[in-house]
């Protein structure tokens, strides 16, 4: 066959013999020379691989495709190339699906269709429709239209209201096609149509791709609405920005055991009060992961409406422990709240208040670290909790961290068995004498996760209060 071929450029052989062979086939065939050319394309690879051209190199995204076919050697470096339509299908299935967003299964359902020109047409946004196909310089681009721009391509308003299997488009009308000449039209998703030009096909090989497309932009449009709506959820869940406060530098570090959904128990807020104080919260809920952000954000919004009618943090978290309890709260809390105002001669004034969180830790001046003695139940499980609540002074310079318990439990990489512990939680926050409250915070997470190493951890947060220098 390969000495045929030879001849057929040497002599005038008829190829138009041989392509009549080879058309009858079951088959994609496409024959390749000894530099890689394109030299033969049945019918059936002509509707499957549009962009193999006679004469031309075979595209590297072609050669992708047919390379999962079956390869014969014709000898002197020729190459024949089999498809079958089924093993077609199913790989363009394969890949459509791989795309979890919307867009780029749209885009994959444009780039593999069976044709020279292909334009997906959805319904989109507001009753219009969106015209994705390909662009003059390769990409997929989508354009907007009203539905009513569906109507002046006779036809495919049918299509797209699955009234009719199939249509011929002899007039496009206003449509954004890209494109002149006669489309074949099939249903997609609900509302939506494939439309193929450039090629002649049966129906059916549309109608089975279209079958396969629509599966894969209705998976995608499942998914990327489900991320949405995690995004939105997981936004209220997420700690905000720390406001900028005169007197006061804030810091922070914020953990979460779970990494790929980013959130976790552990939370923190501060709240700018318009005399120039702040409320501010650090906490941990039992357990981690969706069901423990999920309450950490009941608690945060509760604390953040008791704030309008409560300041005085040991009766804020009375008033905190039985709105938990009343809506039924079945994981416990464990916080520390407080207020902090600056002092005219320099300096911050802090009342504070805990509920079986651990001890929150000063960083004076000096370089001495100061446990804060402040103690309480933990919230929003009994009915009878006692709460304390002590006031602290910070000289200009100097540091109150509040932590989650993340930190001192954290266990080492070597050892599982070793913890972090208070000692070396004070002894790192020793080392960050004088530095800023953004330094501290970074150095207080280096020398952690320096313990973990690669380990799976807890929640693992901190905030960091400092008395402007």
């Amino acid at each position: 066959m390969a000495q045929g071929y030879r001849q057929g450029a040497d002599t005038g052989l008829d190829l138009d013999a041989w392509r009549r062979v080879v058309d009858g086939f079951h088959e994609a065939v496409v024959v390749l020379d000894p530099e890689g050319v394109v030299r033969l394309v049945n019918f059936l690879a002509s509707v499957l691989f549009p962009q193999a051209r006679t004469g031309s190199m075979l595209p590297e995204d072609v050669a992708r495709t047919t390379g999962r076919g079956r390869r014969q050697d014709l000898g002197g470096g020729w190459v024949a190339w089999y498809r079958g339509v089924d093993d077609y299908l199913d790989e363009a299935a394969r890949r459509m699906a791989s795309r979890t967003e919307r867009a780029d299964a749209v885009k994959a359902v444009v780039e593999l269709a069976p044709a020279e020109h292909t334009v997906v047409v959805l319904p989109g946004a507001r009753g219009r429709l969106e015209w994705w196909r390909r662009t003059p310089g390769g990409d997929v681009a989508v354009a907007r239209t009203t539905r009513q721009v569906a109507d002046t391509a006779p036809g495919l308003t049918a299509v797209l209201d699955h009234v009719v299997e199939h249509a011929e488009l002899t007039e496009l009308g206003d449509g954004p096609w890209g494109v002149s000449g006669v489309g074949v039209a099939v249903p997609l998703t609900e509302g939506g149509a494939l439309v193929c030009f450039g090629g002649t096909w049966t129906v059916d090989l549309l109608q089975r791709y279209a079958a396969r497309a629509a599966a894969a932009v209705e998976a995608s449009t499942r998914f990327s609405e489900q991320q949405r709506t995690v995004e939105a959820l997981r936004a209220n869940l997420l700690p905000t920005a720390l406001p900028d406060l005169p007197g006061v530098r804030l810091a922070s570090v914020y953990e979460p055991a779970h990494r790929r959904v980013l959130i976790g128990g552990d939370f923190y807020d501060v709240h700018p009060r318009e005399d120039g104080s702040a409320a501010f919260v650090l906490g941990d809920v039992a357990g981690n992961g969706l069901e423990a952000a999920a309450h950490s954000g009941r608690v945060r919004q509760s604390l953040h409406t008791l704030l309008v009618v409560e300041q005085r943090p040991a009766q804020l978290l009375h008033l905190l422990n039985a709105a938990l309890r009343a809506a039924g709260s079945r994981l416990f809390t464990t916080l520390v709240v407080g207020s902090m105002m600056p002092v005219q001669a320099g300096g911050l004034r802090l009342t504070l208040a805990a509920g079986g969180h651990p001890a929150p830790l000063v960083l004076r001046a000096d370089g001495r670290v100061d446990e804060v003695a402040v103690h309480g139940g933990i919230v929003g499980v009994l009915s009878e909790v006692r709460f304390n609540q002590t006031t602290v002074a910070l000289a200009p310079g100097e540091t109150l961290l509040l932590y989650s318990d993340g930190l001192t439990e954290a266990r080492n990489h070597g050892d599982r068995q070793q913890l972090f512990g208070d000692v070396r939680l004070k002894a790192a926050l020793r080392d960050c004498a004088g530095l800023s409250a953004e330094a501290v915070s970074d150095h207080l997470r280096r020398v952690v996760f320096d313990w973990l190493g690669p380990a799976e951890h807890d929640d693992l947060t901190l905030l960091v209060l400092q008395a402007a220098p």
